[in-house]
């Protein structure tokens, strides 16, 4: 909506946009917990395709009120359509026609045909040959079924050349699409329009040149941090700040010399997302996981991490400890609410998310109360006493030896040698920690052991399976799709990314060659059945 009256309104786009804005509230967002099968780790919001009648009603209410901002105001209106709609006649299709087919190249993302022309210009806006007068009635009839065309909310793609059996080639203009909602998640401009009008889109330099531009673009930066934002479900982050207000002694005693404010979460996230946006630019997939490189902007996270804020420049600023590496070591993924950690959680976290491995569902009579031990233990102990049972144990297996080793840091993201352990009265003791432990990377059979967290990133890596991982969720990102075959996934495509990720080929030169996968070009015919 923004980019189609951006270019038709220019400035004016800007009043229009904040008419409609309340009316936005009308549809529903789309779920976070996504109902396309069994997936494993991370969903995307780009695989919902679910529409309600909320979401019918909320679509047309947006239109009526954008096209009723436009052709109410007379400034909106002639920059619209024309000043030709305001001469003094009862005919002014000759006026009106050449609207449709520039309007509809930016509604439909493709020239309309003929049939669609005549359809918009005698049966909507003529009123089915009724009057061919641009009243303001008219003229917002036109632009409403623009608006709500299942052609300008979706992405239908429906033409190209059938090279096999249901699959087909896509033409200039739906390859034009597919660029710009991958890398900008929004619709083509005026040079991809361009290219695919003359066809220098479908040539290999063309296409070379405007892969290149696009993903140069700064809207491809906003895309990726999307990207890594719900893969890693930064949006489940642990809120360090929770409890602080309540006065809790515990609380109190665990953040003592340390700024621990509402943004801090924030702050957190945000120093993740500068990474990834470091090393999409400049490094390769290892760079994510064994970088002991800081980006904490802010003093409060500086502090937990022990180093300066950085101010963007290079040199990087280095943790002061090797155990702090990549993603595993970022206090996003380490903070929580509650003064004690989450191992169990962080496990799950890693088998699910960065290995793609499912474990199901627990069983409906797990234990979550823990056998009572003596004395004073770290959290460790309590969760080896809590999982150990019966049926637990199998599972736990694959989930604790993930976590165990980020028991190197506390809740707040602070690297630590002991457990700091506080009683309800605010009184600490600390106790040692133990952080060797057997991941289990390749399943039970798999015995190696690790002795802490830089370990368990290293074996993570030479195992292989973070990077298939990885490329399975950027084919899901990418094309909108489960990348589990059963679900419309493409098996060669994941394996050829892993491949490059693998090798070491540079994240930047990874994420574009994408784009030159035969998947990228190329469309399944749905099930017409």
């Amino acid at each position: 909506m923004e980019d189609v009256l951006g270019h038709f309104l220019g400035g004016d786009a800007d009043a229009v946009l904040d008419e409609i804005e309340p009316v936005y509230g009308i549809i529903p967002d789309d779920p976070s917990e996504l109902d396309v099968g069994e997936l494993v780790g991370s969903t995307f919001s780009r695989m919902s395709q679910n529409v309600g009648e909320l979401h019918v009603r909320g679509y047309f209410d947006v239109a009526q009120t954008a096209a009723n901002a436009i052709v109410q105001d007379g400034t909106r209106r002639t920059r619209m359509f024309g000043d030709c709609v305001d001469q003094p006649t009862d005919d002014h299709a000759s006026c009106v026609a050449p609207f449709i087919d520039s309007f509809g190249l930016w509604a439909m993302r493709r020239p309309l045909t003929d049939d669609e022309h005549d359809f918009y210009l005698d049966a909507v806006f003529a009123n089915d040959g009724a009057s061919y007068e641009a009243t303001p009635e008219a003229l917002a009839d036109l632009l409403v079924a623009f608006l709500v065309s299942p052609n300008f909310i979706y992405r239908l793609e429906t033409d190209g050349n059938e090279i096999d059996d249901g699959l087909y080639e896509l033409d200039a203009y739906g390859l034009a699409s597919r660029l710009s909602y991958h890398f900008w998640g929004s619709m083509p401009d005026e040079e991809l329009f361009s290219a695919a009008a003359d066809g220098s889109l479908l040539t290999e330099n063309g296409y070379a040149a405007q892969v290149e531009r696009v993903y140069a673009d700064e809207r491809t930066r906003m895309t990726f941090e999307r990207f890594f934002h719900e893969w890693l479900e930064l949006y489940k982050a642990g809120d360090p700040f929770g409890g602080v207000t309540s006065g809790s002694p515990q609380k109190i005693a665990f953040i003592e010399g340390y700024d621990v404010s509402p943004q801090l979460r924030d702050n957190m996230i945000a120093e993740v997302l500068e990474m990834v946006e470091y090393y999409r630019q400049y490094g390769t997939f290892d760079d994510l996981f064994v970088s002991t490189a800081s980006f904490a902007r802010t003093e409060d996270l500086a502090a937990i991490y022990e180093v300066s804020a950085w101010d963007g420049s290079e040199p990087l600023i280095e943790f002061p400890t090797p155990a702090r590496r990549g993603l595993l070591g970022r206090a996003a993924l380490l903070a929580a609410a509650t003064v004690q950690t989450h191992p169990i959680l962080r496990g799950v976290r890693i088998r699910e998310n960065l290995m793609c491995d499912s474990l199901g569902t627990p069983p409906a009579n797990v234990n979550v109360d823990a056998e009572e031990l003596e004395g004073i233990v770290t959290t460790r102990e309590r969760v080896e006493s809590l999982t150990s049972p019966g049926s637990c144990s199998g599972c736990h297996q694959l989930i604790n030896g993930l976590g165990f080793p980020l028991e190197a840091f506390d809740s707040l993201g602070r690297h630590r040698s002991a457990e700091m352990v506080i009683d309800t009265e605010g009184s600490v003791s600390m106790l040692p920690i133990d952080v060797a432990a057997t991941p289990f990377i390749d399943g039970l059979s798999d015995g190696r052991s690790i002795t802490g967290p830089a370990e368990l990133a290293d074996e993570l890596l030479q195992n292989g399976k973070l990077q298939r991982c990885f490329a399975q969720h950027y084919v899901r990102f990418a094309l909108g799709l489960n990348a589990d075959p059963s679900f419309g996934g493409d098996p060669q495509t994941i394996e050829a990314l892993s491949n490059e990720l693998s090798s070491g080929v540079a994240l930047s030169q990874v994420f574009k060659e994408l784009a030159f996968l035969p998947a990228f070009k190329q469309r399944l015919r749905g099930d017409e059945s």
